[in-house]
């Protein structure tokens, strides 16, 4: 039983393109005939069709031909046990970055509830590596890559060393660092590296608020007041470097303003 690549696929659903294709790269085998044209069979129809089933699990069609020309039903097996381990590990992928909006959902709401306000909360360890700094500008940082590279799990950060928060005052801009930051969970899964320009901020009790700044790297003590008073309020002393988390940019091409929440861990005086 012969047919046409027209009539082939009209029955069985695809492009006369795609019938081309699986012949030119060698997955169909058509006879020609005098006049030019190909006579296509059951097994042609079949070798397509289960061809289009295992592009659905995005197999390539390379592997797909190395599979008909070497293989065995135990082969295709194992290839079918290999793209459900890829799978499932995209399903994980998929569920983590979901989670991970649902937290940055939390901050945002977070920043716009506190904001120049301040609250408590118990938090987890965060590193940070800084890219940009205040008083020497951009600076190389070999750890950058990798942690924009798992973007979203990092964030967009600025951090105030512990030195700074503690001896500036007033309108004196602090030397911030302006860079990346992450959980300590996702810095471990990831392993994300480190270097000279890190920042660890152990986990403990935090105070935070949020404030909105024309320039992140002329932060001062004024920007920070509600920290500063707080903590002299509640006689609490800083005990680490800040974490900063950026939120947002408003008005980005015009007039930016950015939205930055802030947090540092603090003790009993």
């Amino acid at each position: 039983m012969k047919t046409t690549v027209r009539k082939l696929a009209d029955c069985i659903g695809v492009t006369t393109e795609t019938i081309r294709h699986y012949r030119e790269i060698g997955l169909l085998h058509p006879e020609i005939q005098e006049n030019g044209y190909y006579d296509y069979t059951v097994g042609d129809a079949l070798t397509t069709l289960l061809t289009r089933e295992l592009r659905s699990y995005e197999l390539p069609l390379e592997s797909i031909c190395e599979l008909y020309a070497k293989s065995d039903v135990a082969d295709y097996n194992k290839l079918l046990e290999e793209r459900e381990a890829t799978l499932l590990k995209d399903l994980e992928m998929i569920h983590l970055e979901l989670s991970r909006m649902r937290e940055t959902r939390v901050y945002a709401s977070c920043g716009m509830r506190i904001m120049n306000q301040v609250e408590e909360f118990d938090g987890p360890p965060t590193w940070a590596v800084s890219m940009l700094n205040s008083n020497r500008g951009f600076h190389p940082c070999g750890a950058m890559e990798r942690w924009v590279e798992h973007l979203p799990f990092t964030y967009v950060s600025a951090t105030i060393p512990l030195d700074e928060l503690n001896k500036k005052s007033g309108a004196e801009p602090y030397d911030v660092q302006v860079g990346c930051g992450a959980l300590i969970h996702y810095v471990e899964k990831f392993q994300l590296p480190l270097d000279e320009f890190s920042f660890y901020q152990p986990g403990g009790h935090f105070i935070r608020t949020c404030v909105a700044t024309r320039d992140i790297l002329s932060l001062s003590p004024n920007d920070l007041s509600p920290l500063l008073e707080y903590a002299k309020a509640h006689s609490y002393v800083f005990a680490s470097c800040t974490g900063g988390r950026l939120l947002f940019i408003e008005n980005a091409e015009t007039d930016p303003l950015y939205y930055i929440l802030i947090w540092v861990r603090v003790d009993p005086a």
